[in-house]
């Protein structure tokens, strides 16, 4: 691993800036967890919080959850990668997502798409997404599967699920 070193003095408030070229090497924004650490010999090491770890451990419980209360085959991702899967969608896990899956993801919003039309090799017809959005941005997504609409029962389920895993991640 190459090493980069840069002096930056401390401002009254006690706060440093970290150089534009380090945030964009390491895909650092407004908003990212970053963990400090001290070390007794005054050595002070700052790093970006991989927040899709504790996506898929919370998520995984929502899938549980949603999983015992539906009969909806159900995934959690990240704006990359299939995080994990229920057990009707467990092929996913691990995956990467298609280009059009991760421009839907980073939009934000609630939609329904068609399975083959962004890549999802599962026995549905559609995917419902439910984006898990904090106070720093979308984190990632809570995507059921079906061949026809969702119930309004469904609906909300995942609704609740997706706020449920965004406030855990936030108050982590």
């Amino acid at each position: 691993m190459e090493e980069t070193g840069i002096i930056r003095r401390l401002d009254a408030l006690g706060r440093i800036v970290i150089p534009r070229e380090f945030r964009k090497l390491n895909r650092i924004e407004v908003g990212d967890p970053l963990e400090m650490r001290a070390f007794k010999n005054g050595e002070i090491v700052l790093r970006k919080v991989d927040v899709s770890a504790k996506l898929k451990s919370i998520g995984e419980m929502a899938i549980e959850t949603l999983s015992m209360q539906t009969s909806l085959a159900v995934a959690i991702c990240s704006g990359e990668k299939w995080l994990c899967a229920g057990s009707h969608a467990k092929t996913l896990a691990g995956g990467n997502l298609s280009d059009k899956m991760k421009r839907e993801v980073e939009k934000g919003g609630k939609a329904v798409l068609s399975c083959e039309q962004m890549g999802i090799n599962l026995p549905f017809h559609s995917a419902f997404v439910f984006p898990v959005i904090g106070e720093n941005g979308v984190y990632g997504a809570l995507v059921a599967f079906k061949n026809e609409a969702l119930t309004d029962t469904e609906a909300a389920l995942a609704s609740n699920a997706t706020f449920f895993t965004a406030k855990s991640i936030q108050n982590f």
